[in-house]
């Protein structure tokens, strides 16, 4: 059956770290007294970014626990996300199986079923790589020094049975920094709008977990700020025009939601 896109949502706006944030890169080379936990950076800049896979896995993470989505691994000491080839033959369990699809369409099926492709139809959700804004790059260098970015935060982990303190030094972006985030959901359905009922709830889930390393020792708290929503059709495409605006009854996740049922969709 053929698949025809009626258009893209496109979702910018701001997140602020609450808390240092610390998504981790790898270290160019061995230095003495250098740190050993850098976080990632545009190579041409040198400035901290924010990978659009690691904020794409960490809302689909928190999505699939939302969902009940999530069972012990039968051999391992861990957990695994259902996939829907577990559910096929599984009476009563149609109800988790949508649940299965709804975070298909929007994060992508995780097998390689074609079934489940089939039925999930194309990803919707595409997360860009997030930059500092031009506020942040300019108050850090202030703060820290041209061309300085982060800061060292270091931690001691301590031997439960000598008590010896081992320092490690963590890079981390500063508390207040900011970066511009930019999300695309793409329309293929008439009601894909819904997805976004789950997107924000896993946005909001995230405001109260922890983005990148180090969340249960304090870092990664982040807060998403200054949300605008815009919905471009696919004729809008082909005429090169600019969409338009869908008003949403907030600027931040939790304004959104509580008011999300009054939001104004446009037709597709």
């Amino acid at each position: 059956m053929a698949t025809k896109l009626l258009g893209k949502y496109q979702l910018n706006g701001r997140i602020v770290c609450v808390t240092g944030l610390h998504i981790g890169g790898s270290a160019a080379g061995l230095e003495i007294g250098g740190i050993d936990n850098p976080v990632i950076k545009d190579p041409l800049t040198d400035e901290p970014v924010i990978p659009g896979s690691s904020l794409k896995g960490k809302l689909r993470s928190l999505a699939e626990w939302y969902l009940g989505l999530i069972k012990k691994h039968p051999k391992h000491n861990g957990y695994q996300a259902y996939a829907c080839e577990d559910l096929k033959n599984s009476s009563g369990d149609q109800q988790k199986r949508e649940r299965v699809l709804q975070l298909a369409r929007l994060f992508g099926p995780a097998t390689d079923d074609s079934e489940v492709r089939e039925t999930a139809g194309p990803t919707r959700l595409t997360v860009r790589d997030a930059y500092l804004t031009p506020s942040a790059k300019q108050s850090l260098e202030d703060n820290l020094g041209k061309g300085s970015f982060t800061e060292v935060k270091t931690e001691n982990a301590i031997d439960r049975v000598t008590s010896e303190a081992n320092p490690r030094p963590i890079e981390r972006v500063p508390a207040g920094a900011d970066f511009n985030i930019s999300l695309i959901v793409d329309c293929y359905e008439q009601d894909d709008h819904k997805l976004f009922r789950l997107l924000f709830t896993s946005m909001s889930l995230l405001e109260h977990s922890s983005l990148g390393g180090g969340g249960s020792r304090g870092s990664g708290q982040i807060a998403f700020e200054d949300l605008e929503l815009t919905w471009r059709s696919a004729e809008d495409y082909a005429k090169g025009q600019a969409g338009s605006k869908v008003e949403l009854p907030g600027s931040k996740v939790q304004e959104i939601l509580g008011q999300f049922d009054k939001i104004s969709w446009p037709q597709t």
